[in-house]
């Protein structure tokens, strides 16, 4: 009776935020995506994440039968919160019901709020349950103004991009009863010809099929396209991952070891086979791949043979030259991890070998003399973690041809019950190369990098909460635009507060300190510093389960010789009429001077898409977001943004120019699951 009191208690605590859920974790998954997007220029793949976290939306975890693996997939719960979810089972029994979740230790209502799409409970069976579920999934976007690259210059010249100017991209999935999962993708990039080759394939298309535990000792078998990740990321990492972002306290990668592939990213990927052999604590994990891979090539003259320039991983074939350097090589790779888990600790060491038929050139500029060259890489790598009461420790040691290497050390201390704090250090070698990897890094080429990290979490107040981190690094020797060796700092700080179960409100300071060479004395490899900083207001309030508002302005300012400043100010207004209708609105306001002074501001999409444009110039812009379902399995998304920049001739530039200040962008998605 005791029991069930609490639990009523509990339900009566946080029924409210229930409703709340998935707005709270998708606004969590923008603020990391959005410091993930202002360390990397090129277009991130988010669809990974996103792909993962609907996977267990529709196969919940069941609380009563988990494992600390599986509880890992939640990325937003902390080791701590994870060992004390899985020591409350232990010594109580069986959960009665997911609020229960609030008698756990160091367990805040806001982590269960993100936990409760994604958990379920109830009493765990012997019996395999039968099921089959999937989806067939078709999206198509395109601009309404025509770029001039899809444009001839006259009658005797083609234009420039080969295809159409639409994007589309189909694809599905289908799971038997959690042992066969199978799937495929095909997409076309705006400019891409839709049938390029023969067969009648996309540019790109994809496949897998995954069958777990088909006989003793092997947990997993995936044919066809899949991804890596193993140990810190030093080693081999093609999943997405982060490392500074406004999660502070989550620093400790967890590898996934191998995975089905499923996203549209061109180049993250393997395709061959790969598989878990497990005997007790012991897992390896063997993998092969061999797949075509696009690069600029220099064609073997008499005096010289045919190399690789440069290996292109955009996955654009829209130009002559992009579709020249189409699958233009070929990729091998082979290797396996060694894992070994123990409830206190886990243990990994692998090795990959990877070949390319046409060697990389060396590089004629000083600052490359350290890259990579040649047509053949091996890597190893040692790796571990270790869990302590109030302490994790963990770290990674990465070596390749023999003199190459990067080492990754890491603590993660919980001083308090709602105080987390880290220090992590990094260095890697002058030639280190991540060809397969990601690592904790400033850069996303870290050679001749090294670096301190600390961050510290914690709640002074039921209502506030404190994040921050601070990271000191430099690099050894050149890189791009910085022809001397350098340094930098970077701090981050923010306060959340919640008002109450429908109000909450944020405010953010980053500052980033590099150097750069000087505009001034670049025939002298001079260097010189710049600063940005960046400061934010938000503000959410959601008075029902139907309406919310959210709110944000950000101010930005970039100073190098001179000055560069912008702010921006969107409103959002959302409306979940039931489950058969949903539509938000967003209209901003921006007025940045320049490409430095840039900011990036998370969109509203379709289901699977992350937006994160990053705003310059001066002026408006108006998305309107629609969610339909029209029958019981069927889902339909509507997206229409506009763009008016104010005293602009044309946007963009080169083949992507457009003619006048608009810009309309539509977009449309099909969804039947079964």
């Amino acid at each position: 009776m005791k029991h069930a009191l609490l639990i009523l208690m509990l339900c009566c605590c946080i029924a409210h935020a229930k409703s709340q859920d998935t707005r709270e974790l998708r606004k969590l998954i923008s603020d990391m995506i959005e410091a993930k997007a202002e360390q990397n220029l090129m277009d991130m793949d988010y669809e990974e994440m996103i792909n993962e976290l609907i996977d267990l939306a529709q196969n919940p975890i069941n609380l009563n039968k988990t494992s600390k693996e599986e509880l890992e997939q939640l990325f937003f719960l902390s080791d701590f919160q994870i060992e004390n979810i899985l020591f409350y089972h232990y010594n109580n029994g069986p959960l009665l019901s997911i609020y229960e979740l609030q008698a756990v230790e160091d367990l805040d209502s806001l982590s269960i709020v993100y936990m409760q799409p994604f958990v379920s409970v109830y009493a765990p069976t012997n019996e395999k349950r039968k099921y089959t579920n999937g989806q067939v999934l078709a999206r198509y976007q395109s601009l309404i103004q025509t770029p001039m690259g899809y444009y001839a210059a006259n009658d005797s010249t083609d234009a420039a991009y080969a295809g159409s100017k639409e994007r589309w991209m189909t694809k599905a999935r289908i799971n038997i009863n959690g042992q066969i999962e199978a799937g495929f993708t095909l997409e076309k990039d705006p400019g891409e010809k839709a049938f390029p080759n023969w067969p009648p394939l996309t540019d790109f298309s994809s496949a897998y099929l995954q069958i777990n535990n088909p006989i003793k000792y092997i947990e997993k078998v995936i044919v066809g396209d899949y991804r890596i990740s193993f140990g810190q990321g030093l080693g081999m990492w093609t999943d997405m991952a982060f490392s500074k972002s406004t999660e502070t306290a989550q620093l400790r990668r967890r590898a996934k070891g191998i995975s089905k592939y499923t996203s549209v990213n061109e180049s993250s990927y393997l395709r061959g086979i790969a598989l878990d052999l497990k005997l007790r604590k012991f897992k390896l994990s063997p993998f092969i791949s061999h797949k075509k891979i696009d690069a600029s090539i220099n064609l073997a003259t008499d005096h010289f043979d045919e190399m690789v320039t440069s290996i292109q991983e955009t996955g654009y074939h829209r130009t002559r030259s992009e579709i020249e350097n189409r699958h233009s090589i070929n990729e091998t790779i082979l290797g396996a991890n060694l894992n070994y888990k123990h409830h206190l600790f886990n243990l990994d060491a692998g090795y990959y070998n990877w070949q390319i038929n046409t060697p990389i050139q060396e590089k004629n500029h000083i600052k490359d003399i350290y890259r990579f060259k040649g047509d053949e890489l091996s890597s190893f790598w040692l790796a571990h973690s270790v869990f302590l009461k109030k302490l994790t420790l963990f770290g990674e040691l990465n070596w390749h041809h023999n003199t190459n290497w990067g080492m990754y050390q890491g603590a993660t201390f919980r001083a308090g019950s709602d105080v987390i704090a880290t220090l992590a250090y990094r260095k890697f070698s002058k030639g280190y190369t991540n060809i397969l990897s990601n690592p904790f890094a400033e850069s996303s080429n870290p050679a001749g990098e090294s670096g301190i990290y600390s961050s510290i979490q914690f709640k002074p107040s039921y209502k506030l909460q404190i994040k921050a981190f601070a990271d000191l690094f430099s690099y050894d020797w050149l890189r791009y635009n910085v022809y001397s060796p350098s340094v930098g700092f970077e701090w981050f700080a923010q306060a959340n507060y919640r008002i109450n179960y429908q109000n909450s409100i944020y405010l953010r300071y980053k500052s980033t300190k590099k150097e750069i060479n000087s505009k001034t004395e670049l025939s002298n490899y001079k260097i010189e510093d710049y600063q940005k900083q960046n400061l934010r207001l938000f503000y959410s309030f959601t008075p029902n389960e139907q309406w919310s508002y959210q709110t944000q302005v950000e101010y930005a300012h970039f100073h190098q010789n001179k000055k560069s400043e912008g702010w921006l100010f969107f409103q959002d207004l959302q409306y979940d009429m039931n489950r058969y209708f949903r539509f938000s609105i967003r209209y901003t306001l921006f007025d940045i001077e320049d490409y430095n002074s840039r900011i990036y501001a998370y969109e509203p999409d379709v289901l699977y898409a992350f937006n994160i444009p990053a705003y310059m110039d001066k002026g408006t812009r108006i998305i309107l977001n629609a969610q339909i379902k029209p029958a019981k399995n069927l889902n339909l998304w509507l997206r229409w943004a506009h763009s008016n920049y104010k005293n602009k001739a044309f946007i963009g530039s080169g083949h992507q120019m457009i003619n006048g200040n608009k810009m309309d962008e539509i977009k449309c998605q099909l969804q039947y699951r079964f």
